[in-house]
């Protein structure tokens, strides 16, 4: 955990520094703490995306395009990520008949599966803030 003092204290930052450098150490706590939580599925953040654009899908069938395009950041990793799924037996690749540079990416049963499972985990993250600072917090991160 970041030692946050040292930016509070500081005298040689600014309001706005400081200000962004507790956001920094709060989304790295954060995405340990999700990591920590993904890690017994054996998933990355990159592979939980890619299953819950997936499941969002009618038939959970899409390119592999159209799932960057839905990507929270645009990561490179998407192809390597796809081809642990795919070890994994979570997801399928299929060529389309027509145009055999097209590929479809699907969720098998045992993607919905972890995915559910994953999910339902990180969804139930609490921040332990008040409600009022919980709405407080959601209205100033639209602004950013």
């Amino acid at each position: 955990m970041a030692n946050k003092e040292l930016i509070t204290n500081s005298t040689e930052l600014t309001q706005e520094q400081k200000t962004v450098s507790l956001l920094m150490c709060t989304a790295q706590e954060l995405m340990t703490k999700i990591n920590l939580i993904l890690q017994p599925y054996n998933l990355s953040v990159t592979q939980v995306q890619i299953l819950h654009i997936l499941s969002q899908t009618a038939g959970g069938k899409m390119t592999v395009s159209e799932i960057k395009q839905f990507m929270v950041n645009h990561n490179p990793n998407v192809s390597r990520s796809l081809n642990s799924l795919m070890k994994q037996n979570f997801i399928t690749k299929n060529r389309c008949a027509n145009d055999q540079r097209v590929v479809y990416i699907q969720l098998t049963q045992e993607g919905i599966k972890i995915h559910d499972l994953a999910y339902k985990e990180l969804i139930s993250i609490n921040l332990n803030i008040s409600k009022k600072d919980l709405n407080q917090l959601y209205k100033i991160l639209l602004k950013l």
